[in-house]
This record gives C-alpha cells, sequence and structure tokens, in this order.
C-alpha cells in the first residue's frame, strides 16, 4: 500500500502533467482546490500556492498555518511572497523544533531572530546551538556555548572551540579531555590552536587505542612518543607496533619485540593444528583398519 506521502506526490505529479499539457489553472483550481483541502495535507497546500495561478493564497496559507508543521510553514514563508511571516514564525516557535527555529532564522526577512533562538538554546541541543551561532549574525554565542558545553558531546563541543568566534575554548577543550574520547582529543589538539597538547595525549595514552595512540605520536607536535608508544607496546597489537616503530623516536626494539612474539605465537598455533589434524588422521585410519578386520 502507498503512503501518504507517495499519493501527494502523484498528485503532484498529476498536476504538473495536466499544467504542462495546457490545461488552464483556473480549470484545475475550480475542479479539485475544495479536494486538496479536504486531504489536509500542508505539503499540498503550499505546492498549490506556489505553483498554481489562481489559487487561494491565503486559504491555503491558513491551512498550512493551522497544520502546526514547521516545516511546510518555514517553506511557506521561504517561497511565497504573499505569506504572513510573523504567524509562520510563531507557529514554528509553538513547535520547539530546533532544526526548524534555526532554518527560520536563518533564512527569512523579517524572523524574530532572539525568540527562534531561545527555542534552539531551551532545546539543550548542541548540533542546532552551534549551527546558531556559526550562521546568525548576532547570535549569543556565550549562551549557545554553555548549551554545547553542558550537552558533553565530544564533537559539538570541538566544532564550537574551532569555529565559533568568542567560544570558550579551554571549557570546550575540558569536556573533551573528560569524555576519554581518542579520536576527539586527537582531532582538539591537530585543530585547534589553543590546545593543550600534553592533556590530550594523556586522555589518549590512558584510552590505550593503539590507532589514535599512534596517530597522536606521529602527526602532533609536541607529543610524548615514548608513552604512547608505551600504550601501544601494551595492547599487543602486532600492526600498530609494526607502524609504530617507523615512527621517529619510537623504541623499535621493544615494538619489534611485540611483532616477533606475536609471529613466534602464530607459528606455534599454527603447528598445534598440524599435528592436531595428524593426530585426528592417524585415529581415523586406525578406527578403519579396525572395521576392516571384523
Amino acid at each position: 500500500m502507498n503512503s501518504y506521502n507517495d499519493k501527494e506526490e502523484k498528485i503532484i505529479e498529476m498536476i504538473e502533467s495536466l499544467i504542462r499539457n495546457g490545461v488552464d489553472a483556473e480549470l484545475i483550481v475550480s475542479r479539485f482546490e475544495s479536494k486538496i483541502f479536504d486531504l489536509k495535507k500542508p505539503e499540498l497546500y503550499f505546492w498549490f500556492a506556489k505553483n498554481v495561478k489562481g489559487i487561494d493564497i491565503e486559504s491555503n496559507e491558513q491551512r498550512v498555518i493551522n497544520s502546526g508543521d514547521p516545516e511546510w510553514n518555514y517553506k511557506f514563508a521561504r517561497d511565497i511572497i504573499e505569506a504572513d511571516v510573523k504567524v509562520h514564525g510563531q507557529v514554528i516557535i509553538n513547535s520547539g523544533d530546533p532544526e526548524w527555529n534555526y532554518m527560520f532564522a536563518r533564512d527569512i526577512a523579517g524572523a524574530n531572530i532572539k525568540t527562534h533562538e531561545q527555542i534552539v538554546i531551551n532545546s539543550g541541543d548542541p548540533e542546532w546551538n552551534y549551527k546558531f551561532a556559526r550562521d546568525i549574525k548576532g547570535a549569543d554565542v556565550r549562551a549557545h556555548s554553555k548549551v554545547v558545553i553542558n550537552s558533553g558531546d565530544p564533537k559539538w563541543n570541538y566544532n564550537f572551540a574551532k569555529d565559533i568566534k568568542g567560544a570558550d575554548v579551554k571549557a570546550h577543550e575540558q569536556v573533551i579531555i573528560n569524555s576519554g574520547d581518542p579520536k576527539w582529543n586527537y582531532y582538539f589538539a591537530e585543530g585547534v590552536k589553543e590546545a593543550d597538547v600534553k592533556a590530550h595525549g594523556k586522555a589518549i595514552i590512558n584510552s590505550g587505542d593503539p590507532e589514535w595512540n599512534y596517530k597522536f605520536a606521529r602527526y602532533i607536535e609536541g607529543a610524548d612518543v615514548r608513552a604512547h608508544g608505551q600504550a601501544i607496546i601494551n595492547s599487543g597489537d602486532p600492526e600498530w607496533n609494526y607502524y609504530f616503530a617507523g615512527v621517529k623516536g619510537a623504541d623499535v626494539k621493544a615494538h619489534e619485540q611485540v611483532v616477533f612474539k606475536y609471529g613466534n605465537q602464530i607459528e606455534s598455533e599454527l603447528e598445534l593444528l598440524d599435528n592436531y589434524l595428524d593426530d585426528a588422521m592417524a585415529s581415523e585410519e586406525k578406527d578403519t583398519s579396525k572395521s576392516m578386520t571384523k
């Protein structure tokens, strides 16, 4: 069964076909407008108002407003010249949706920026607070920064510190250090000029992750190469010990020993399997021989 969205798209395709084939817009309006209204789908109200000449803009607009749908209220305000921006803005404010409040504030001339901003702040969503601070002129950077810090999300704290002028870089940095996430500690040390390389390095060492210890030691100026190397040695991972041996300042012999140990272990396991299979075959032959002598 087709979804409602599929039906809406099909209706739009059919009307577009009629228009392309020269059917008068007035005929389309007189014949189908009431049925479109009865479907109570804001996407259709918006499309009709935008694309069909002679449509009752105000009636379609009111139905979009009444739907309470933030996406179609945003699109109506953006694309329809006659739109009542203030009313559509209020619908989006009432929705509490941080994405559409951000979009409305960013794209719609005459939007109530501060009210949309407060909705985004109140949402506590780190992504949309970051984007609002990044893209909206006059945004309250300090308030958005606080939301992102309180979220504890390392990705958006990194992005905020890196991209937003006036960000509390040290506070965002501390969130990332506290997270212990080796990926974002590496990115912060690499991408933010004021980064505390020693603190990020320690977080990565404590994570024990061989990949990020290798990357930090190789690419971050001021990294404690031996300490990162030890973390990789302790991991016992032969691949990253092999790679780390090529890092300037690495204890090559110690990394080499891990790789050799792994190789000897594998050889031992291969030999064990070989002997086990030999024993199994010998046992099978013995059982076959006994069976034939009966």
